[in-house]
């Protein structure tokens, strides 16, 4: 799962487009153009650390599993998805079969094999690489390759989320890089990096650092993509690609609410909303005082009025009531929004022994105070919200800005523990799992920023990884969604949406919820 703590920063930035009519020039068809906010520092899927790069790489690498556009886990570059019942997945758990399709070529025309599956596993277990997201393959005890086209995986231990987890479309997707164009596992700096390419669709014939990357069909791929160009032009702000939209310098550009509310009102640009994986929460530090109070913390939820925060994101965004989001099968639609609640929220602060003292509530002589924290200064309309009506039942907030770099940062606010209230999103996985971030061992350096720990949790979140009974997994995300709803570690805010505005000349472009490109073979531009 990725933090996106600067997500409310970049949100919140005020569009400067004007508006006006559609785009006057077109690129030559078949021919797209597409803003790219991201200058990669790499091309290899393995060493990819924006969540932008890691989608434009699956333009020409591919994961053996992957995510279509209905949001369904799909073989990739496998005949079926292992499972139990097809006997793919042993009957204790712990070993995975995936069989390869035959006939799929990389780029330079030679074929896949067992092997490059193999030399990317351990490329990815390799310690000279940096590879941010490499804890699932720790739980592979050993991989190895029978035959060419298949694969055994044994686990360490039984995992229900592997499938959607190891060699997939997940929060990181490491697509099988060709081992015949390494010397080794040791990736940094590899000629590959030039003219990179997998078996995806298209291959990289250009990088032009810091200006686009350019990309042309993979000529052993099947079907064949109806784009014969595709350039990823650099183009770092938002309103700025907005801007060249309307001025038929791009063809798509990925937006935030300022902008995909402007575009819809543009002649000729058409805006896509993809729901993702991902929620904007308010995190309640739950072992400093005063939230490790759980009186405390529901007051804090009752006396938010959070559709006046979803007005600065101009109601794009699905208001949340879950951790988990409804994309998924497994989300609580039985959970409703806290609802504003001023009188409930006073009754909580008073039974915590917090008394109203002209306007501030007091304990043993000491004020009611919170530290409000946040990735950038220009999130500060979300801070004098909650400032404000806080104010409202007695509670002192102050808020703290940090560089991005900073709040990320291990010593920062939210590893270190050192606020209250941290405002921050989460974009997790293709499985539930990843979007559980409330364990206790999470809570120590990990992603559980409000380190909540509690033993019910603890025993729902072991037994949804081991059950073999999908009712039972079920169950078991009902109940963790439930027991962070009641105890409120996090105020949930939203649900986010990735928006894609285009000009009308783009047809079959689409997203999964992990905000990746799904079926670019299938895209074109008139």
């Amino acid at each position: 799962m990725r933090a996106v703590g600067i997500l409310f920063a970049a949100t919140l930035a005020l569009a400067g487009c004007s508006r006006g009519t559609a785009p006057a020039t077109y690129a030559s068809p078949h021919e797209l153009r597409i803003a790219d906010e991201a200058d990669p520092s790499s091309l290899n899927p393995l060493l990819a650390h924006d969540q932008v790069t890691i989608g434009n790489d699956l333009l020409f690498v591919q994961t053996l599993v992957g995510v279509d556009a209905a949001n369904r886990i799909v073989p990739v570059l496998i005949t079926r998805l292992p499972t139990r019942a097809n006997g793919d997945i042993s009957r204790d758990g712990r070993t995975i079969v995936y069989r390869l399709r035959r006939g799929v070529r990389f780029a330079d025309g030679k074929p896949l094999t067992s092997a490059d599956v193999a030399f990317t596993f351990e490329a990815i277990v390799d310690p000279r690489n940096p590879v941010l997201s490499e804890d699932a393959y720790r739980r592979v005890s050993s991989l190895s390759t029978p035959d060419p086209y298949t694969v055994v995986v044994r686990l360490r231990a039984p995992w229900n989320a592997a499938v959607r987890e190891l060699f997939a479309q997940s929060d990181f997707a490491f697509g099988i890089l060709p081992r015949h164009a390494f010397a080794s596992t040791w990736l940094r700096g590899a000629p590959w990096e030039e003219h990179a390419f997998g078996t995806g669709p298209f291959r990289v014939t250009q990088w032009r650092r810091g200006d686009r990357i350019v990309l042309e069909p993979n000529p052993y791929y099947s079907p064949r993509p109806k784009l014969r160009r595709i350039e990823l032009i650099m183009i770092p702000d938002f309103n700025a690609a907005l801007v060249a939209l309307r001025a038929g310098e791009i063809d798509l550009a990925r937006v935030l609410p300022p902008q995909a509310s402007e575009a819809m009102s543009l002649a000729g640009i058409r805006t896509v909303a993809t729901p993702i994986n991902g929620t904007d929460m308010l995190a309640l530090q739950t072992t400093v005082a005063p939230t490790d109070d759980i009186r405390v913390r529901r007051a804090i939820a009752q006396a938010l009025d959070i559709p006046q925060i979803e007005r600065l994101f101009r109601g794009l965004y699905p208001r949340a009531a879950t951790f988990l989001p409804p994309v998924f099968e497994r989300h609580d639609r039985a959970l409703a929004p806290i609802a504003h609640d001023e009188p409930a929220a006073n009754a909580n602060l008073e039974a915590a022994g917090w008394r109203l003292e002209r306007g501030v509530r007091t304990k043993n002589g000491k004020p009611l105070q919170l530290l409000f924290v946040s990735a950038s200064s220009s999130a500060a309309g979300v801070a004098a919200i909650v400032q404000r009506e806080l104010a409202a039942v007695g509670i002192d907030v102050l808020i703290k800005a940090f560089p991005t770099t900073n709040f990320n940062a291990p010593a920062g606010p939210i590893r270190s523990g050192r606020f209250n209230i941290a405002l921050l999103g989460w974009i997790g996985g293709a499985d539930p799992e990843q979007s559980v971030v409330f364990s206790c061992a999470q809570a120590l350096g990990g992603d559980n920023i409000s380190r909540f720990c509690d033993r019910g949790f603890e025993e729902a979140f072991r037994d949804q990884a081991l059950t073999p009974e999908p009712r039972g997994r079920g169950a078991d995300f009902q109940t963790l969604q439930r027991i962070v709803y009641d105890r409120v570690p996090v105020v949930p805010l939203d649900y986010l949406r990735y928006f894609d505005v285009m000009n009308s000349r783009v047809t079959g472009f689409a997203r999964n919820m992990l905000a990746f490109p799904v079926s670019a073979e299938r895209w074109d531009a008139k």
